[in-house]
């Protein structure tokens, strides 16, 4: 029997093959479409899935093959205009604190040569026809361009498959939300106009939103306009080809500096959906990305939350093949990830609802008031650090899911976050080690996957080793069969009091000298349980305390 059946090539299902390929499972990968997609759709690559590409050893050929944005411009009425540069904003705890500009045909390629480079291979042509649940798995009867019919068995099926989901709809789970009243149209085109080059441009109006955003190419941009309802009673149906004549005429009235589109490489008008799934997970079916939540596009979220989804599923996915977890494990995907889908179609409509509404008041606080006010929004503060903490998907956290403990030392407490570091559930900060140790750190790094790692930088006196293990060996029985904890020693070298390393041993991360807490991160780069002492000082004692009472 098949370890995994994924269906659909998007970057969603090429990450989530890729992920069980090199996992040590048996996994096939297949799409419906014949030859890969020309049209870039999704655009924007986020910190937090740079940080993933990062761990599967990508993250620097998306870079050179993306564009990274100079500066944010909201340009109003009038011609009013809000330049921020977007340099690097250290604060933001990442190797990637800024936004990239990735087409998704090139993520595609990108994710399909690691998939290739792993010895997993995408089948092109090959449509999912049905699918039924058995007890050990799920028998899916597959249907190939040639005509020809196959029945798979798997012990998993995951659907990746996107908004028109075959694998939703086989299993009869409702899409639920609406469609936007609102018409928008894109298109990839050469940018001639007064502002400056390879920038984003946000620009309202009180006839609609445009955004442009640079693609790689000289004056290179895609364009979004998004026009309500109420602003043309002579837009053309949904399906209607657009124009360059057409498109040009309506930037002209919209976009608030005199511009000029040409060479036009993919242009389209569609309506926006916000809809989502109750359940990610039907038996042995699993929904991903797309299939299982769609909303605006507002904010680039939207490929990033279907890589985010696969990784998220893929090392659970693993330890429960390989009998290196309870079934139970699967569970905490849904648990996780549908939270996150439901506040971004939340947070999502909100901002859509905003840049697209009509009637007058809405139209000029778009096209007056918005403007000056970006002027304190983007430049510095907490309002700029939590829209960029949002965008980044770095806020992203798991503290309710039935993974994440805290203890205090043998009393609970949960939901309590200390400043000296991330709670149980919180996204690991992506941080560099610098100066002495690291080559020792890097030596002692070689464990096996999914093994979860314990640091120390203190001094190990008599008996701490010792005591560090029955923390480790304890811990491991309040999660049985999902967490294997590893105790590194680093010793006196170390660069800071806690050291904490992703799986692969490929990312090393500190949280500064003076942290003396216990983390225990998961393979997703996120704590599944922290531990600290009431004071430093007293850690070897009180370990050596407890290990005596048993």
């Amino acid at each position: 029997m098949l370890d995994a059946l994924v269906v659909g090539a998007g970057p969603t299902g090429l990450t989530m093959a890729s992920e069980l390929v090199r996992h040590g499972l048996s996994c096939r990968l297949v799409e419906q479409l014949e030859t890969p997609s020309p049209l870039s759709r999704a655009l924007a690559v986020q910190s937090r899935t740079l940080e993933i590409f990062a761990h599967l050893g990508i993250a620097d050929r998306a870079v050179a093959r993306g564009r990274r944005p100079e500066a944010l411009n909201v340009v109003g009425q009038g011609g009013l205009r809000t330049r921020v540069p977007l340099g690097q904003f250290d604060w933001m705890e990442t190797h990637y604190p800024y936004i990239l500009m990735l087409p998704q045909d090139a993520t595609e390629a990108l994710l399909t040569e690691h998939l290739d480079a792993l010895g997993g291979r995408l089948e092109r042509g090959v449509a999912l026809e049905t699918l039924q649940q058995e007890a050990e798995g799920v028998l899916a009867t597959l249907q190939h361009a040639d005509g020809r019919s196959e029945r798979v068995r798997a012990r998993w099926l995951i659907g990746c498959d996107g908004a028109r989901s075959r694998t939703r709809k086989l299993l009869g789970l409702p899409f639920e939300g609406g469609t936007y009243e609102d018409s928008c149209m894109l298109a990839d085109v050469r940018v001639d106009w007064s502002l400056g080059a390879g920038e984003v441009c946000i620009m309202p109006s009180v006839h609609g939103m445009t955004l442009a955003m640079p693609i790689p190419g000289d004056h290179r941009y895609r364009i979004f306009v998004i026009r309500p309802r109420d602003e043309a009673s002579d837009q053309a149906a949904d399906t209607a080809p657009v124009l360059l004549e057409e498109f040009q005429a309506i930037l002209d009235r919209t976009v608030p500096v005199p511009i000029r589109v040409s060479e036009p490489t993919w242009m389209s008008r569609y309506r926006l959906h916000s809809r989502g799934v109750r359940s990610y997970r039907q038996g042995h079916v699993f929904l991903a990305g797309d299939a299982a939540h769609i909303h605006s596009p507002i904010g680039g979220q939207g490929m990033n939350t279907g890589i985010q989804d696969a990784f998220n599923l893929a090392w659970k996915l693993a330890l429960v093949t390989r009998r290196r977890a309870p079934a139970s494990l699967l569970d905490t995907y849904e648990a996780e990830r549908q939270r996150v889908g439901r506040h971004l179609l939340q947070g999502t409509d909100r901002a859509f609802t905003f840049v697209a509404s009509g009637g007058l008041p809405a139209r000029l606080l778009r096209a007056y008031v918005f403007p000056r006010v970006a002027r304190r929004m983007f430049r510095g503060g907490r309002v700029q650090r939590r829209l960029l903490r949002f965008g980044s998907q770095l806020a992203i956290h798991y503290r309710k899911s039935p993974l994440s403990t805290e203890r205090l030392w043998g009393e609970d407490v949960n939901g309590v976050r200390r400043a000296d570091g991330p709670a149980a559930g919180d996204r690991v900060p992506d941080m560099p080690v610098k100066g002495e140790g690291v080559e020792r750190l890097q030596q002692v790094l070689h464990v096996p996957r999914h093994t979860l790692l314990l640091f120390t930088g203190l001094s190990p006196e008599p008996g701490a080793p010792e005591a560090l293990g029955a923390l480790a060996r304890r811990l491991e029985a309040a999660h049985p069969g999902v967490l294997q904890v590893r105790v590194v020693v680093a010793g006196a070298q170390a660069p800071s009091a806690h050291v904490l390393a992703d799986t692969d041993g490929a990312v090393h991360r500190r949280f500064g000298a003076g942290s003396e807490c216990f983390y225990l991160v998961r393979p997703d780069g996120y704590v599944g349980h922290r531990e600290w002492p009431i004071e430093a000082r007293r850690l070897e004692a009180e370990l050596r305390r407890r290990l005596g009472a048993g």
